[in-house]
């Protein structure tokens, strides 16, 4: 399970040192919810794809002592399985929107536009959930442009557990995701 966190620096600054951050002691396993302290486990590396630079950078590990699964603490700026970080794909999906020059190529550009449309319903349920109240406009494109914006000043629950577990912070936090 990987859990939307909020990094305290920037991506380069992490990407050069991991030890520049100090991680959060997980109190209540959000596999089992059992209330015990996740251990450490480790450190497994993945790509981050940002303003056209390739960094490398570590994902923190817990694991439950009670029901022995994993955890993974992943960076709000990067989507679960998706490389490009989240601020590249909402500006890629908005120039599709807009049917202007592409931020990445012109093959994931149409990718990340028909994932966002079919996954639309859920996002705006989940923005609804959170007491988003605009009126979307009938026009398909200039709804999901919209739809982008907003998506754009979203962030990581910084509050329980529980709200972080929930089905519209999820959906948030993993907005291209194939299924929720």
């Amino acid at each position: 399970m990987q859990i939307p966190w909020n990094l305290p620096v920037k991506l380069s600054i992490y990407a050069k040192d991991r030890y520049s951050v100090v991680f959060p002691v997980l109190i209540k396993c959000p596999c089992c919810n059992s209330a015990v302290k996740l251990k450490r486990h480790g450190f497994y590396e993945r790509n981050a794809l940002a303003n056209k630079r390739c960094y490398r950078i570590s994902i923190c590990r817990y694991l439950c002592p009670a029901c022995l699964k994993t955890v993974s603490l992943l960076p709000w700026f990067l989507l679960p399985y998706f490389q490009h970080n989240r601020n590249t794909i909402l500006k890629s999906l908005r120039e599709s929107f807009r049917k202007t020059t592409a931020a990445v190529g012109r093959q994931l550009a149409a990718f990340y536009h028909k994932r966002f449309l079919a996954n639309i319903p859920a996002i705006v349920s989940a923005l609804r959930e959170q007491h988003w109240r605009e009126r979307l406009p009938a026009d398909k494109n200039k709804g999901a442009i919209k739809i982008v914006r907003r998506l754009n000043f979203t962030r990581a629950s910084e509050t329980t557990l529980a709200e972080v577990n929930s089905l519209s912070n999820r959906i948030l936090a993993n907005f291209m995701a194939r299924s929720f």
